[in-house]
């Protein structure tokens, strides 16, 4: 991916910040798995919102939510849980196991680029949180071009990208591969104050072109992009990962795709 989703340079995803065109793309998240669902997007009210407070023997009666976007767990060997999904160590396979059926795989590029193993999962329900989630793996640049000259097919896809579908056996090659980074795209539109709502106060703030956000909470491997009135994107990676996280950010900007 290109984007608060995902790109690659070198083995693992990394990220950038775009800027969408004039619909309900979430805020950062130039995927070609984005475009697809671009005019279909559902705006609702937003269910990171703190809900009333319910009395407090319903509230004791009630089982707490698991699986939420901000639950996130940090482990220490700098890998987290979050959504169900183990960052840094989960296989694509154990991906599987979670998704079943709705996992969506391809190795999307972009033309003199190697590419990244990407999956999407749509619907996805983060407990009662739904939205769209893509997954990146950690697959080294000389697999990925392997797996991409010797593809079954390709299809073109909106921004100059391409995806292809991978032979049989290249499939069962990747199901070893390690989750690297997941970006999650809330149905509702994400707020600043959702955001630390849920979140904290984040360590680093920064202000981005078009009047977005860029929110980071690198001990927990997270980073928001939001802006008034679009969708935003949540991206997590395991916490070692962080500075990463931080460079990238400071990486200029390319071009949006219109």
């Amino acid at each position: 991916m290109h984007a608060l989703a995902m790109s690659s340079r070198g083995s693992v995803p990394y990220v950038e910040i775009e800027f969408p065109c004039d619909d309900n793309r979430p805020m950062g998240l130039s995927s070609g798995w984005w475009w697809g669902g671009c005019a279909s997007a559902l705006v609702v009210a937003a269910a990171f919102a703190l809900r009333p407070s319910p009395p407090d023997a319903a509230r004791a009666a009630a089982p707490a939510a698991t699986g939420l976007p901000w639950q996130v767990e940090v482990l220490a060997d700098g890998t987290s849980r979050v959504m169900g999904l183990h960052l840094g160590a989960d296989t694509l396979a154990q991906v599987r196991e979670l998704a079943g059926d709705r996992l969506q795989l391809a190795l999307v590029a972009a033309l003199g680029e190697v590419g990244q193993l990407e999956a999407l999962v749509e619907p996805f329900d983060a407990g009662f949180i739904s939205g769209r989630l893509v997954l990146a793996f950690d697959v080294p640049p000389a697999t990925l071009r392997r797996w991409r000259d010797g593809a079954v097919g390709s299809s073109p896809m909106e921004g100059g990208l391409r995806r292809f579908s991978l032979r049989t056996a290249d499939l069962s090659e990747a199901d070893g591969v390690p989750l690297a980074s997941l970006s999650f795209v809330p149905v509702a539109r994400l707020s600043e104050a959702d955001v630390r709502q849920r979140f904290g106060p984040p360590e680093t703030e920064r202000a981005l072109a078009g009047g977005a956000t860029q929110m980071s909470y690198p001990k927990l491997g997270v980073s928001a992009a939001v802006a008034a009135g679009q969708r935003g994107v949540i991206e997590y990676v395991a916490p070692r990962e962080a500075a990463r996280l931080s460079a990238a950010a400071s990486a200029p900007m390319p071009p949006v795709p219109r």
